[in-house]
């Protein structure tokens, strides 16, 4: 074991290994109790015998599920509010993502004083347990999502392959959560190789994800199966979008539920918001 620390320690002193403390707290008792210790003699230490080493767990953190912990941001982050904000986040987001950080501290009473947060501010915190939603967000519409049709049987696209290709990319979800635009894509044709296309993705039912879609038509003949030289399907440029027809789109926050809705109906309220 001592042999193994030389080789550990410069791994840790690189920069390229981040050290996340964590606080736990454990409740244990011994398994086999000590034995009395006689009138004037010391007691035998726990380590004396293997057997007084062995512990049954009481109680663990994993037990308890703590109550979210009220923040003072110290800066702007994105997802969850300005300096100054008051928020609410879970108490191991808190811990990893803001207090070590110094993103935040808590919004105890000395730092609203010392931060001059008005009492209606802490009254109606927002409550930011949304952090899954933000970053799910943010990757779907960095994507490009490749869809593979055939070249040798006639299609037409719809929910299903759009959700199977996002099976293959690590997203699943389910087909309600997916609008397609009103122009119907049909093939094989080979004017769609490699093309984009807009889709949206709604999570939530209140954050619309706009998303691009790339066409790939494969055929299970050698000598039909197209090439497109130089051509990286995961990455675009603005070139290549306005080749396409399709505009750059931000992701869209919609006050009301979107719940319910049919397809013409959600794709009206987004036409609305983009303008």
């Amino acid at each position: 074991m001592v042999a193994l620390w030389p080789r550990v320690l410069p791994c840790l002193a690189s920069p390229n290994v981040c050290l996340l403390l964590r606080r736990s707290t454990w409740v244990l008792k011994h398994a086999f109790p000590l034995p009395v210790t006689p009138p004037g003699r010391s007691q035998r230490p726990p380590w004396e015998r293997k057997i007084f080493q062995c512990y049954e767990i009481l109680e663990r953190d994993e037990d308890h599920v703590l109550p979210p912990v009220a923040l003072i941001l110290l800066r702007d982050v994105e997802g969850y509010g300005r300096a100054f904000d008051v928020i609410e986040v879970d108490s191991e987001i808190a811990h990893n993502e803001f207090l070590l950080p110094k993103k935040a501290v808590y919004a105890s009473e000395f730092n609203q004083r010392l931060y001059n947060i008005p009492p209606e501010k802490m009254v109606s915190k927002s409550s930011r347990l949304l952090t899954f939603e933000h970053r799910t967000s943010q990757q779907l519409h960095s994507l490009i999502v490749i869809v593979n049709m055939s070249f040798d049987t006639p299609w037409i696209l719809e929910k299903w392959h759009i959700q199977i290709s996002l099976r293959r990319q690590g997203f699943i979800m389910d087909e309600s959560c997916i609008l397609l635009p009103g122009d119907t894509i049909s093939g094989p044709n080979i004017d769609l190789e490699a093309k984009l296309f807009r889709f949206y993705v709604v999570i939530n039912n209140h954050t619309v994800v706009p998303m691009l879609g790339r066409l790939q038509q494969i055929s299970t003949r050698s000598s039909r199966r197209l090439l497109v030289p130089g051509l990286d399907p995961l990455r675009t440029n603005d070139e290549e979008m306005k080749i396409c027809g399709v505009k750059h789109e931000s992701i869209i926050q919609c006050e009301t539920s979107l719940q319910g809705m049919s397809d013409s109906e959600r794709l009206d309220i987004i036409a609305n918001k983009l303008g």
